[in-house]
């Protein structure tokens, strides 16, 4: 499903599994590197040690992750970006130097059933005060994808309208083709 994903123009793939653990895990992470390599950049979620030893381009922490002297050094080596669900938290996150946000939820989301709903408001408010690429993610699908971009996102991101797809591939690129008027 991520090859499919890939090859529809899907051009991030952020591996966030936390059902897996120890070789198994290292080797799905090393197995996504191996499909995302030189196609699409390669996130881990959280985990650096992983992210190291699979070669991912980058790290996503959680909203709740405190930026340090030892995060700051990541940024040598790796694209950093954060999860954020308010203006106040993204300000503080770029202020760390975040590379990029993730914001959400926007819509109801099966991978997210708790989580509220925000709407693009949260992302235009974000896109007003700050200049950070912002990446819209809940509930994400062709046919609210554009909607996402044109209240200032610079992306989004899709987990189910992709891999419950019956062709992964082809809705990549139908939602690549929606946000970027292709």
């Amino acid at each position: 499903m991520v090859s499919q994903a890939v090859e529809g123009g899907v051009n991030m793939i952020q591996f966030r599994d936390t059902d897996m653990h120890g070789t198994e895990r290292l080797h799905a992470a090393v197995k996504l590197r191996e499909i995302t390599e030189s196609k699409a950049l390669f996130i881990v979620n959280g985990d650096i040690d992983l992210a190291k030893k699979a070669r991912a381009d980058g790290i996503h922490f959680p909203e709740k992750h405190v930026f340090d002297a030892d995060t700051e050094k990541l940024k040598e080596n790796f694209i950093l970006g954060k999860s954020v669900h308010s203006l106040e938290m993204a300000i503080k996150a770029v202020s760390a130097g975040i590379d990029y946000l993730i914001v959400g939820t926007i819509f109801p989301s099966k991978s997210h059933p708790q989580g509220q709903a925000s709407g693009t408001k949260l992302i235009e408010d974000i896109s007003r005060k700050l200049s950070v690429p912002l990446i819209g993610i809940g509930g994400i699908s062709s046919k609210n994808c554009q909607e996402v971009i044109d209240s200032g996102a610079s992306g989004v991101a899709v987990i189910g309208a992709i891999s419950e797809a019956d062709d992964p591939k082809l809705e990549s690129r139908i939602i690549l083709e929606n946000i970027s008027g292709i």
